[in-house]
């Protein structure tokens, strides 16, 4: 077949003035990648948000953890000079020696010492909540 005769049965099949597809096939395609490539950097941002999230819980996580071991020392600290000051109040109750009723007035006296300053560890821990 000659070149002319392929060229008239092209012509004759009806594709006279119709746009070749392959540019649409082309853009198509163009807009394929890009949904996919929107798809890989809405992906990258949710991992970067999840990765966010995860980090801002570990410190929160941590910052709790702190805050329950100070809370445990304070408590610790707390029942010590509560005890004491049982033994001393008990002491001066049963006690009807003058030297033993003042080293229990002299414990007494260093106790409320004591807690006076845990009960201002106390409202800075407190304090430190609020933060």
């Amino acid at each position: 077949m000659r070149l002319s005769e392929t060229h008239a049965m092209k012509n004759s099949s009806g594709d006279r003035g119709q746009p070749a597809a392959w540019p649409a096939l082309l853009t198509g395609a163009c807009l394929a990648i890009a949904g996919i490539a929107g798809l890989g950097l809405a992906f990258r941002q949710k991992a970067r948000t999840a990765r966010a999230a995860e980090e801002k819980l570990a410190l929160h996580r941590a910052r709790m953890a702190r805050q329950a071991l100070c809370a445990q020392r304070l408590e610790h600290d707390l029942r010590s000079p509560v005890g004491a000051m049982a033994v001393a109040l008990e002491l001066l109750r049963t006690s009807d020696d003058t030297d033993t009723q003042r080293e229990a007035l002299e414990v007494l006296e260093r106790q409320v010492a004591r807690m006076t300053s845990l009960t201002e560890q106390v409202h800075e821990f407190a304090q430190g909540l609020n933060d």
